[in-house]
C-alpha cells in the first residue's frame, strides 16, 4: 500500500513539473498511480516510492520504455494542462 500511494505521489509531482500544469485531480493521479505502478517497479526499481529528484529523473530516463497505459494517462494529463 505504501508502494503505491508513494509511486501515484511520485508521479503526479512528476508528470505536473514536467507539465508546468495544474494541480493532479484525485482522479488522474488515481488513474496514473494504477497504470504506472508496474513500471515504477520495473524501470525505477530501489528507488524509494516518494517523490524526489531520483524518481522524477528515473520515469524522464525512460519515458520511451513506460506502458502504453502509463504514457497515455501522462499524456492525458499533460493536454489538460
Amino acid at each position: 500500500m505504501l508502494v503505491r500511494f508513494g509511486v501515484g505521489f511520485a508521479l503526479a509531482t512528476f508528470v505536473a513539473s514536467t507539465a508546468m500544469a495544474a494541480p493532479v485531480s484525485p482522479e488522474d493521479k488515481a488513474s496514473m498511480q494504477l497504470l504506472c505502478a508496474g513500471d515504477f517497479t520495473t524501470l525505477c526499481a530501489g528507488l524509494p516510492p516518494e517523490d524526489g529528484p531520483e524518481t522524477r529523473a528515473c520515469f524522464a530516463k525512460n519515458m520511451s520504455k513506460l506502458s502504453p497505459g502509463c504514457r497515455d494517462a501522462i499524456e492525458t494529463y499533460k493536454k489538460k494542462g
